[in-house]
């Protein structure tokens, strides 16, 4: 997995900010005061488009051929339909510690959630470029990991290919055992993990290359506090 400062000069990944979004009803329902029910920090990054790739289409041979394709540095080049098509990882990774980040937690004393569930997780994507994203893989891992390819990261969902110059929502499409996987790191939520989120960006010789693609990332948990 090639870093993402390392394909930045490719396509540059820029962190646009974790937003903190307040609990619903400040987390308390019905009479229960120790249920809470909150947001999960807001996942918002924007990919802008690569510079530097061949401004005209370049042909390869038959069989995959790619004598005649442009190297480029940290780059993989295939050959695809006949045309030298770059092949750009990109990998981000963001800490997440919910005690620090979720208001509803702060001031929580115990360590534990008990009856932890995630009822939900969305996202929203705007891609303005004439590139089609691929689907983005998720992935939650310790803090200090941050290579999905590590053992210690685990797929947790993905967030469906979007065609170039759309838009779309919708829910992040969950491994089996995703629930289990965020009651796993969600339920000592003093404990910081890592939210993980890598793809790989295909780029034929010749695509115009403009707009950014805008992604969010939301979801919603239930819990009972440990007394």
């Amino acid at each position: 997995m090639i870093a993402m400062r390392t394909v930045a000069s490719w396509f540059q990944v820029r962190l646009a900010g974790l937003l903190l979004v307040s609990a619903v009803g400040c987390g308390l329902l019905n009479s229960d005061i120790t249920k809470v029910t909150f947001n999960l920090p807001t996942k918002h990054y924007v990919l802008t488009a690569p510079v530097g790739l061949p401004a005209t289409k370049v042909t390869c041979g038959a069989g995959g051929e790619v004598a005649t394709c442009p190297a480029l540095p940290n780059v993989s080049i295939s050959c695809d339909d006949s045309l030298c098509t770059a092949h750009l990882p990109v990998t981000v990774s963001q800490m997440m510690n919910l005690k620090m980040e979720v208001p509803a937690l702060s001031s929580v004393n115990s360590q534990t959630l008990a009856d932890i569930t995630l009822e939900s997780m969305s996202y929203s994507v705007a891609n303005t470029t004439s590139i089609p994203m691929p689907a983005l893989s998720l992935y939650l891992a310790p803090a200090g990991v941050t290579d999905p390819a590590n053992a210690a990261a685990q797929k947790f969902g993905t967030v469906p290919a979007i065609p170039a110059n759309s838009t779309a929502s919708g829910d992040v499409v969950k491994e089996p055992g995703a629930d289990a996987l965020f009651i796993m790191y969600g339920q000592n939520f003093g404990t910081s993990f890592n939210f993980i989120a890598s793809t790989t960006i295909v780029v034929p010789s010749g695509t115009p290359a403009t707009g950014t693609v805008d992604i969010t990332i939301n979801g919603t948990v239930a819990a009972k506090l440990s007394l």
